[in-house]
């Protein structure tokens, strides 16, 4: 059986503006969750400083 199906031009168009808008709010998320905090960027530093991981030493 030589079943062939293709989506109308307007549902290919909705589709990739679906997706750019998609890929957009993806993108923008990502790069407001790396912004560090205004308010809280000291503590996170801190912390990140409190937890800095040392070489064992050999005995």
């Amino acid at each position: 059986m030589n079943a062939t199906f293709t989506a109308p031009t307007r549902t290919r168009v909705a589709a990739f503006v679906a997706a750019i808008l998609t890929s957009a709010v993806v993108l923008g998320a990502t790069v407001a969750g790396m912004q560090p905090a205004q308010s809280g960027s000291a503590v996170q530093m801190a912390a990140v400083e409190r937890l800095a991981a040392e070489p064992a030493s050999a005995h």
